[in-house]
């Protein structure tokens, strides 16, 4: 019986380790832009005139962990529903936050066709 037990906690254990490794840490999600970029609203909504320091450090966030092709591409579409979603957001604005925050977002500017090459 202890021989089962100890091998199903080794299998759980496994199991675990798969599931942690099919996503990395570092990958970008949905929640890192909406969290990144919530005190960013007033600026995109047009009611601040410039971004908030709160807001230039979570761009800056978002570029450090945009690291590979397939993190850009996810961001890519969760700014681009995020954009959707929230009425009022200027798209001008959008595209202006990263130079704004001296930060480089290239996916900010292929909103409309996430997919394609991003560099």
């Amino acid at each position: 019986m202890r021989s089962v037990a100890a091998f199903c906690t080794v299998l759980l254990g496994m199991a675990v380790v798969c599931m942690m490794a099919s996503k990395p840490a570092d990958a970008m999600s949905c929640g890192d832009i909406d969290m990144n970029l919530s005190e960013c609203m007033w600026y995109l909504a047009g009611r601040d005139g410039y971004p908030s320091t709160a807001c230039c450090n979570g761009v800056r966030h978002l570029e450090k962990l945009g690291a590979t092709t397939r993190d850009r591409r996810v961001a890519c579409d969760c700014l681009r529903e995020t954009v959707k979603r929230m009425h009022g957001i200027s798209n001008s604005r959008v595209d202006s936050l990263p130079s704004k925050c001296s930060a480089k977002l290239s996916y900010v500017t292929y909103l409309d066709h996430c997919d394609g090459d991003m560099p």
